[in-house]
């Protein structure tokens, strides 16, 4: 018991320090939008532009990897948003109590795990092992989102690491299991 007073005071002072101390104006203006990207209009634009480019110059090959990252993604978001929260019921920071800064709009349910960085790390996980190249900047762009969920106030940085964990740990399977499938789907090669 005194492993878990000690450990959700680490993470209260962590949370304190990434969201009253370690501010910047510029990231003020810039996480936030972050954290709601899903809700800006230009990123769905330019995303649902760049996805109907891909889908067209790819074609088949295309859709079955949308359909095996789309899975890996609601798996995460069905353990973590099912499972996950409403056993653990951790309450958010400002409900809790935080006496931080909430620098976007209120979030409700609960807040261990998150599940913005465990669908990031998982969608991270599933296409980062398809196109290594791209690895790096999907896990960068994956602790982005995930350090402003903990920078805006609305996640403890205990939940932004549980999410992270957790899209992981399907994120990757499901891509070895796509590679798997993939693999197995291929003409034999042909007898000389």
């Amino acid at each position: 018991m005194r492993v878990l007073h000690e450990l959700s005071r680490f993470d209260n002072l962590l949370l304190s320090k990434i969201n009253r101390d370690w501010t910047h104006p510029w990231l003020d203006k810039v996480l936030p939008v972050v954290t709601d990207l899903h809700k800006e209009p230009a990123f769905l634009i330019t995303a649902a532009v760049g996805l109907g480019i891909w889908l067209w110059r790819e074609r088949g090959g295309a859709l079955r990897v949308l359909f095996g990252l789309a899975l890996a993604i609601a798996l995460t978001d069905a353990v973590s948003h099912r499972v996950l929260k409403p056993y653990f019921r951790r309450p958010r920071p400002p409900v809790a109590g935080f006496l931080g800064f909430l620098r976007t709009n209120p979030h409700g349910g609960w807040s261990f795990p998150s599940n913005h960085a465990a669908n990031c790390f998982s969608g991270a996980a599933f296409l980062g092992s398809l196109y290594p190249a791209a690895a790096l900047p999907m896990y960068g762009a994956a602790a982005v989102v995930a350090y402003s969920r903990v920078y805006c106030g609305v996640h403890y940085p205990l939940d932004v690491l549980a999410g992270a964990v957790l899209g992981l740990c399907i994120g990757l399977p499901v891509a070895r299991l796509y590679g798997a499938a993939r693999w197995a789907a291929r003409p034999p090669p042909k007898k000389r």
